[in-house]
Formats: C-alpha cells, sequence, structure tokens
C-alpha cells in the first residue's frame, strides 16, 4: 500500500513537472515611446488579430474582461462593431467612420494583440512577415496582419508563440494614430484543442497585465 502511494504521488510530481516545462511565458521586449511617462488613456479598444473568429473573440473577450477587472475601462472590437469589423477595411479612408464611431463612445486608445506561431511543428513554419514590424497608426497594423498565416499553415501548428501587442492613441489631429507601447510576450502553449486555447489565452493575460501595470497608462476607474 504504502509503495501504490509513493508511486501515485511520483506520477503526480512528475505531470506537474512536464506540465511547467511545457507551459510558460516571458518578456521578450518592451518598448515605450519617449516623454509619454505624464500620458494616461481612460477607455481601450482590444483588437485581437486572426482569421479564426472563435478564437479571436475567446481573447478578446478574456482580455477585455481581465483590464476591466483590474479597473482599465476595455471593450472587444467584436463586441462594440459586431459585424461591422468582420471584414478588415482596405484603406485608412475605409477606417475612418469606424474611428468616428470610437471617439463618439469616448474611446480613446486601441490594443492591437497578434497571437503569432514562431516554432512550428515542421521545418517549414516560420515566422510571419509582418509581425514585428512597428507601425505608425492601429489601422495600418490590422490592414498589414489581416492574414496572420499562409494558406499552408494554421493556428493550431504551432506549438511556441509570441503575442506582440501595440497600445496606439487615437489623437484628434487629422484622425492619427501613434503607437505609445509596444510589448512582447513569448508563450510556450500548444493550442490544439479548446482547453488549450483557454489556457493560453489566461497564461498570457496574467502576464500582460503585469507589464501593463507596470507602465500606468490608463486612468483607474473607481
Amino acid at each position: 500500500m504504502h509503495l501504490k502511494t509513493t508511486f501515485s504521488c511520483l506520477a503526480i510530481f512528475t505531470l506537474c513537472i512536464l506540465f511547467t516545462s511545457c507551459s510558460s511565458t516571458k518578456e521578450l521586449s518592451n518598448w515605450r515611446k519617449p516623454d509619454t511617462q505624464d500620458v494616461q488613456y481612460h477607455k481601450v479598444l482590444v483588437i485581437g488579430m486572426g482569421k479564426n473568429i472563435d478564437v479571436r473573440n475567446t481573447f478578446e473577450d478574456k482580455l477585455s474582461k481581465t483590464l476591466n477587472k483590474n479597473r482599465i475601462k476595455a471593450v472587444g472590437s467584436i463586441d462594440f462593431f459586431g459585424d461591422q469589423l468582420l471584414k478588415i477595411p482596405k484603406t485608412l479612408e475605409g477606417w475612418e467612420p469606424l474611428i468616428e464611431q470610437l471617439k463618439e463612445e469616448d474611446f480613446n486608445a486601441v490594443l492591437v494583440t497578434k497571437i503569432v506561431g514562431v516554432e512550428g511543428r515542421d521545418s517549414d513554419s516560420g515566422i510571419v512577415r509582418y509581425y514585428n514590424t512597428i507601425f505608425a497608426s492601429f489601422e495600418e497594423d490590422v490592414m498589414k496582419n489581416e492574414n496572420l498565416y499562409s494558406e499552408e499553415e494554421g493556428f493550431k501548428d504551432f506549438y511556441i508563440h509570441q503575442v506582440a501587442s501595440s497600445l496606439y492613441c487615437l489623437c484628434e489631429r487629422d484622425l492619427e494614430e501613434d503607437l505609445i507601447w509596444k510589448n512582447t510576450i513569448e508563450l510556450k502553449q500548444a493550442f490544439d484543442t479548446d482547453y488549450l486555447i483557454q489556457e493560453g489565452v489566461r497564461m498570457f493575460t496574467k502576464e500582460f497585465i503585469k507589464k501593463l501595470k507596470k507602465e500606468d497608462l490608463f486612468v483607474k476607474t473607481k
């Protein structure tokens, strides 16, 4: 009986070690625009990039709810725009009515977050071309990254991802947006099942909130 209990404990310990070694997060880069230490925002639109609408909705919902729990007013793009943003505008002019809607609802920041596969299950998988580029506006960021994966690659074909998050200010002048903060977190997590997707989003969100709090970019709600 004692031997059986010992083996059971050893099995549980081994599974814990395997789980810890297979799932982890770490910050890869952090950049903030100079001279923005005194700038704060009060309402942010969360855009999760990806063609899989279910994954995008899960990501936006989890991240925006976590931001709100941390007293940062946030809304996911699908919740706010509905079907309007399921088809990405192809030009900057096409974005102007959407930006006006955001300003009418007192949004003054947009957070664009991309889950990008960087290490795949075979040697042909690789980093997506545009994901690590700094863009001048959130519309350009979204348009350039609309197709994160080629026809041959799938969201679930990778077991190591990088989550690149870019915060843009909705400036008043000429509808121009401005990149304020950029953060990249490595996520060692496969997305083979709905459970693993949920777990990956949870792991990222926990790490992301810690980094965001250090920047003090948002006015906290009461």
